[in-house]
Formats: structure tokens, sequence, C-alpha cells
């Protein structure tokens, strides 16, 4: 393992930054993994705009944008690109405080996922988890926040470390599990399957994580019904006490699966759901640091693959995401994956 830059030039302090929350708890996690490993707490702190105080509060949250920061400082001085791997599988239930206790005290696996989507944004504001069902199969796909960044794939190494290895586990393995990650292939992409014990494939479209459904079946060993319900509840209330998400991305993805079939989901019909102008829309959008194109895109992106691999009619693939016409599928699925969909479902790329 790469040693610790010690003498890695200090940087001024930066202000924090505008935009979602994260649990404070995982900005210590880095620190104290950073730290035993000869990094500076201090450098990585001013570094990332952090303050050491805050950090420490009962339930404190801190801007998104320093935590992706702060990985990306520990990676580089660490010079390890697999950083989000070595804290996924490190991570404790009592890391992630009553949600991991609560998931931990859960029926079976699929309840403990339930219980990570309907509470991610304590996890994460800006960032979002989404699980679909089709053909067999559970589909996780993690949905970092604002443009392609260095932390965007070392937070997928951390969530599906944890998911993968940590709840693996928890259930005796995930048999026939397999993880898409978005991107080129790394050189030291060996070191993801033998970290998670799963194929892992890239230049996916989004990082996501493929597993037989019967998984979610699987009971938790520490399953207690009684437990769960007082932990629900207690996560409840800090749910509560989050101010509503304003950010319009999430809206505006939340609406597409509705809008792309009816109108192609366009701007003029996403403002008018939105009650904003499209200019507004446009301009929230870019303060965000996305747009309706890319966001639009992603979710075509990712939905045809989920679409084409449960055997959906390429013709109603095509409508379901408001493509005038087929032909016009065609052509955006040639430009993502250099095949048409019907050569990419009958080479197998979605088994």
């Amino acid at each position: 393992m790469p040693r610790a830059r010690r003498n890695a030039p200090t940087r001024q302090p930066r202000s924090a930054p505008a935009g979602p929350t994260a649990w404070a708890g995982l900005a210590l996690r880095v620190l104290d993994s950073a730290e035993a490993r000869g990094l500076s707490r201090r450098v990585l702190l001013e570094a990332s705009g952090l303050e050491r105080a805050r950090l420490t509060e009962p339930e404190a949250r801190v801007p998104l944008l320093c935590v992706y920061t702060l990985l990306e400082e520990a990676a580089t001085r660490l010079e390890d690109r697999c950083l989000g791997l070595h804290l996924g599988v490190s991570l404790r239930v009592d890391d992630l405080d009553a949600l991991g206790f609560l998931m931990v005290s859960s029926h079976t696996l699929g309840d403990a996922l339930e219980h990570v989507l309907r509470y991610q944004r304590l996890w994460s504001e800006g960032e979002r988890f989404s699980l679909e069902r089709s053909a067999g199969r559970v589909t996780v796909t993690y949905h970092p926040y604002g443009p392609e960044r260095l932390a965007h794939r070392l937070m997928a190494q951390l969530v599906f470390a944890d998911l993968v290895v940590n709840g693996g586990r928890l259930v005796g393995g995930l048999p026939g599990a397999r993880l898409r990650l978005h991107g080129p292939r790394p050189a030291e992409a060996s070191a993801y399957a033998s970290v998670l014990g799963v194929p892992v494939s890239f230049r996916a479209p989004q990082d996501v994580l493929v597993m037989p459904a019967a998984l979610l079946t699987s009971p938790l060993p520490g399953a207690d019904a009684g437990l769960s319900r007082v932990l629900a509840r207690s996560t409840d209330r800090m749910l509560a006490g989050l101010p509503a998400s304003s950010r319009v991305a999430d809206q505006v993805r939340a609406l597409l699966p509705e809008l792309l079939p009816e109108s192609g989901a366009d701007l003029a019909h996403l403002a008018a759901r939105l009650r904003m102008s499209p200019r507004t829309l446009q301009r929230r959008l870019r303060d965000e640091g996305t747009s309706l194109e890319a966001e639009r895109e992603a979710f075509r992106r990712h939905q045809a693959h989920v679409l084409l691999e449960a055997a959906t009619p390429i013709a109603e693939v095509a409508w379901r995401l408001g493509y005038s016409a087929p032909s016009a599928f065609h052509h955006a699925f040639r430009r993502w994956t250099g095949q048409s969909p019907r050569e990419w479902r009958r080479d197998g790329k979605g088994k």
C-alpha cells in the first residue's frame, strides 16, 4: 500500500460551498482512516473546507461537495485510487448510526435495501440510489451529484463495497451478483474483483449492482422486528428534521418517467409542471451543476439497458423513453454503445 505524502503542501482553507448536505459521520470516517495511514487531519480539513468542531456536533451535516473534495484529497495524497473500496469494507454498523442498526435489524436483505432507499437523504441529500426489479433480477443504481469527477468513482466504490462485502457477509454471500461501473477501465481494475469478490466491468452508462432478485429474500441474522420498529421511528424523526429537498434536479428526475412518453419531457412541459419559467428551470439546473439535456440523457441511457434486459419490445422502449420513432432510439443507442439495441441484446450484454 502506498505511503502517505507527509510533506504535501497545505492549502488555504476553502469557504464551504452551498448545495446539498451529507451526514458528517462519513467525513469523520474518511478522516480517521486517512489519519491512521499517516495523513494529517488538519491538512485534510483545510483542503476540503471542513471544520473539526462542526463534524462532532450531534446529527451534524456538512456540504456534500466538501465530502467529495475530502475523498479526492485523501485519495490523491495517499496515492490510493481504491480508497473508496478500502473505506467501504471497513465500515461498521455504528458508523451509520441509527440507520446502520436499522439495516442490520431488518428481516431480509430486501428490507434493508428498502430502508436505504427510504432514508437515503440522511446519508446524502444530493446523491440518489434506485432499485429496480425485472426478469428475476434486481438492479441497484448509484446516482452521484453534479458534474463528473473523481469523487463519484470513490463514492461508488465505497457504497458498493459496503453492500457487496459487508452485506454479503450477513447473508452468506451474493452469488450471481456483478458490478458495472461508469467510466473507463482503470489501471487498478484487478483490485476491484479482489476486494469485492464479484465480477466487475467498466464503461457502463451508470454505476449499477445487478444480482438475482431471489437474494432479496435472504434473512438477516440480526433480524429483530421490535428493534427495527423503534429504530424506524427514530430515523423517521431524523428525516423529518431535514428541510424538504429543494433541488430542481431531483424534481426533474421524478417527472421523467411520466413525461417522456407524453411529451419527450421537453423544457416547456417540465417547467410548467414545476411552476416556473423555462429560463428559470434552465438556470436552476445549471446552478446545481447539471442540465435538462444531461438529466434526460442519463435517464434514457440507464432505462434503455434496464428495459432491454427485461425483454421489453424495442418499439415500446422507444416510446417509453420519449423518442418520436424507433429509428431515433436506434440512433441514440448506437451512439451510446456502438451497437443497435437488437445487437446489444443478441450479444448478451444484459446477461
